[in-house]
């Protein structure tokens, strides 16, 4: 049974979904929005920098509110790249884990330390 929970945070590993626009790009001005899809991913890797690689599990359109132009959902098992910022703007939620015990060991980092995170004393 899939349970999502709000999140305001995420590390490697978790799956998080979230709504984004889809824009139309322009010639000049401002680009145009033609509509909103749910996207749900696995977080690959986080970067210092605020960009996140992840991994697409499933995207549905949500909204269509341009007729002439066609909008594609994104495809399963492709590999994206979105700033931080764009995913927590977009009310984010995060699938539970099976045993959270385990994630909160690898946030908290245990005495052996974790090889998802990286610590701040490897720099």
């Amino acid at each position: 049974m899939e349970q999502w929970v709000p999140a305001t945070d995420f590390i490697s590993a978790d799956v998080v979904r979230w709504t984004e626009g889809i824009y139309d790009r322009r010639r000049r001005g401002k680009a145009l929005r033609i509509g909103e899809r749910l996207v749900a991913a696995e977080v690959i890797e986080r970067g210092k920098d605020g960009w996140v690689k992840l991994l697409v599990r499933a995207s549905t359109i949500t909204k269509d509110e341009f007729a002439g132009r066609p909008i594609t959902p994104l495809k399963a098992g492709e590999q994206v790249r979105r700033g931080e910022k764009t995913i927590l703007r977009g009310k984010p939620q995060r699938l539970l884990w099976n045993d959270e015990t385990a994630r909160l060991a690898v946030v908290q980092g245990s005495s052996r330390g974790s090889r998802y995170i990286a610590k701040d004393d490897d720099e």
